[in-house]
This record gives C-alpha cells, sequence and structure tokens, in this order.
C-alpha cells in the first residue's frame, strides 16, 4: 500500500506539522508513506527541518518546467494564491502511474489537485477539512468587505466546499467543531473525526518556571498585541512566545511596541526553535495561554498536555473534546479579557493548581492520543475506502 500525505507547501503551522507526523508514523506501521508537497517555495524557507529529515518528501513542482511553476498570492488573501488553481491542471500529468494507492489531503485549496489526481490518474483521497473556506471568509475576511463583494465571495467559498465535499470518499476533522456546517454544506458524505497524535513527554514535570507560554506561527490574525492588555491589567505577568514569526517586518514592529510600552521584562520573543528544546518551553511554562480561535483543531494545547502543562484557550476548538474544562484546563470565550485575567490571578496565586491540572491533561495524552493510534485510525479509513472504490 502506497500512501501519499498531501500538502500545498511546507509552512511552520499545525497542518504541515501533523502531515510529516502522519507519514513518519504510517512507515512506522510499514507502510510505503511519503509526503507529497505540491510547491517547492513556501512562505518560509526549510520548515520543521527535525522531522524533514525523518520522512521521504516529494516536491511535486520539481518535476514540472519553470514556465509552469510561476505563482502569485490573490489580493486580500493570506495564502490562496494562482499555484491553487494551476497546479491542479499540471500535476496530473507529472504524477506517475500507480505512483500512489491512496492520499490523504491536507488544506482545503490543496484538494483541488486531489480531485485532478482521482479524475486523471484513478487515485482516490480523503481530505481533511481543518477549515471550510467559507468559514475562512466568513470570519477572516468578510467583515472587511462591502456587501457587494463580501455576498458573492461566501457564495463562491460555499461551492468550493461542496465540489472538494462531494469528490472526497469521506470527510476527515480533527474536531467536531465544523460538523454542523459540513453536514450543512454536504448532508450525505460520512464525516469521521481523527484526532491529531504527539509525543508525551516520559516525565511530569512540576519544575515551573516564571512565564506564561503562547506558541504558534506568528503572523497578523494571532494578535499577540493581545498580551499588551493582559498585561496592562495585570503588570507583573512574564509572556514567552515561541515560534516562527512569518513576517519580518511584523515581528520588528511588535518588539518596537514592547519597548515602546517599557514591557521588556515582561514579554520574551523566543522566535523558532527546535522540536527538543519546544518540549523544554512546555514543561517549564507555568500555563499556556492561546490568543486567537483555531477552530479546525488548537495543537499547541495538546503539544503542552503532553508536557504536563495546562492551558487557558478559547472554547469550542477540535482539542477541547479532549479534556475537561475547568478540571484539565480552562476554556474561555475568545479573547473575554475579564474570564481570562481571572483565571490567570487564580493560577499565578495558587500554581499547585496549574500543576495538578497539567498531570491530569498529561494522563489522558497518554492513554489516548499517539501519534501511533492516529496512524491505526488513518489505515482504517483508508482500507474502507479502498474496498468501495474497487
Amino acid at each position: 500500500m502506497k500512501v501519499g500525505i498531501l500538502i500545498d507547501r511546507l509552512n511552520v503551522g499545525g497542518v504541515e506539522k501533523i502531515a510529516l507526523e502522519e507519514v513518519a508514523a504510517l512507515r512506522t506501521l510499514g507502510i510505503e508513506a511519503c509526503l507529497v508537497v505540491l510547491r517547492r517555495k513556501g512562505v518560509v524557507d526549510n520548515a520543521f527541518p527535525e522531522l524533514q529529515k525523518t520522512v521521504p518528501i516529494i516536491f511535486l513542482d520539481d518535476r514540472f518546467p519553470s514556465l509552469l511553476k510561476a505563482s502569485f498570492q490573490f489580493p486580500i488573501f493570506h495564502f490562496f494564491s494562482l499555484f491553487h488553481l494551476t497546479y491542479p491542471l499540471i500535476a496530473p500529468i507529472f504524477l506517475k502511474n500507480k505512483e500512489f494507492d491512496y492520499l490523504i489531503v491536507h488544506g482545503t485549496y490543496t484538494a483541488f489537485t486531489a480531485i485532478t489526481i482521482k479524475n486523471c490518474r484513478s487515485v482516490p483521497f480523503s481530505a481533511f477539512i481543518w477549515d471550510p473556506i467559507s468559514y475562512i471568509v466568513s470570519r477572516v475576511y468578510a467583515k472587511s468587505l462591502s456587501q457587494l463583494i463580501r455576498i458573492p465571495l461566501l457564495y463562491m467559498a460555499q461551492c468550493l466546499d461542496k465540489v472538494i465535499l462531494t469528490n472526497t470518499d469521506c470527510i476527515l476533522v480533527g474536531g467536531s467543531a465544523h460538523n454542523s456546517l459540513l453536514k450543512k454544506l454536504h448532508t450525505t458524505k460520512p464525516i469521521v473525526e481523527i484526532i491529531p497524535g504527539t509525543h508525551p513527554s516520559n516525565l511530569i514535570s512540576s519544575n515551573k518556571k516564571n512565564y506564561i507560554l503562547a506558541v504558534t506561527a506568528w503572523k497578523k490574525g494571532k494578535k499577540p498585541e493581545y498580551i499588551f492588555e493582559l498585561l496592562n491589567l495585570i503588570p507583573n505577568l512574564h509572556f514567552t512566545l515561541v515560534g516562527k514569526w512569518i513576517d519580518t517586518n511584523y515581528k520588528n514592529e511588535f518588539i518596537k511596541k514592547i519597548l515602546r510600552l517599557q514591557y521588556s521584562k515582561q514579554v520574551t520573543v523566543v522566535g523558532e526553535v527546535s522540536e527538543k528544546d519546544l518540549k523544554l518551553y512546555y514543561q517549564e511554562a507555568q500555563f499556556l495561554i492561546q490568543i486567537n480561535d483555531d477552530r479546525g483543531f488548537g495543537l499547541p494545547a495538546l503539544e503542552a498536555a503532553a508536557n504536563s502543562t495546562t492551558f487557558v484557550i478559547p472554547e469550542g476548538q477540535g482539542v477541547c473534546k479532549l479534556f475537561e474544562n475547568n478540571i484539565d484546563c480552562y476554556f474561555v470565550k475568545e479573547q473575554n479579557t475579564t474570564q481570562i485575567v481571572s483565571i490567570i490571578k487564580k493560577l499565578i496565586k495558587n500554581p499547585n493548581i496549574s500543576i495538578d491540572m497539567g498531570r491530569r491533561a498529561y494522563k489522558k495524552v497518554v492513554e489516548k492520543y499517539s501519534w501511533e493510534q492516529h496512524a491505526k485510525q488513518l489505515m482504517k479509513v483508508i482500507q474502507n475506502n479502498k474496498k468501495l472504490n474497487n
């Protein structure tokens, strides 16, 4: 069985990290799995270098003539680019016959290429829908657009979602947050929930340091400036921000604001770190805070729990289903400052509360959420759908 895990680009996001880990986990099970990346040129260079070394990777457009690799980002969109529309026409030509038996697809725009590969090369696929296009358009873009543009854009997004959902064997999700929307878009297609895995630490850490951790790929929309609002209300907090900054200019603006507001002793911007160092930051943090709602899943919270650290995150994300509010962690309304400040004060005043919560969260991760379990669930989906397609 030859399985391709298909993504559009190798960027520093949770989706790309999950895809890399899936390949490694499938290969541990003896499956001939490979990461297939549509476009070599990413938003950042050399994302997840340690993980890249552990798995075979095909950059599909390495097989294209140079002229066919041309692309640009569409105005107003953060990621939607020309290649998302042109590569579906090109990719099937350069995919070898019977190179893969099945594809697992990450990313809604990536699914357009999977559809043409399915039609031209008879390679079936199932797609992870972390966030439907119509959800992203309504959440991120619609509010800033005039009604004249917003209404047709939302309609187009829904049409594109329906095309993807119609062509995938089944809809894969990391949680139930979008299930009602997905059922509305396609009422008959099966929805299969497969929780991402993680690598639990071998020890439960109680050696906490004096910082609150925030981890993501930092860019506009992730709202790191929100910590200034919290510092204004609780001046003695210490935040450590870990993760690659997509836009260097944005990072520089943020650091200048730290200096201007005189928060240099309270805010540490670490940037990108190795997986080994990331685990240490998780283990030593008082707790993790997530500012922006990551509705599709919320991988940093699962990784924090895997390192016996509790977290405070927006409610309703896929990861929330795995843990119990007020027992393992705290779920809050996104940027509900009054609620968040109350929780932070409680955890800072009573550090044993966060230590106990982190231990309970850790126990659940160890019992249920390994990458091996994730890979076995994927293979069940693949094998069931291969039978249906034969």
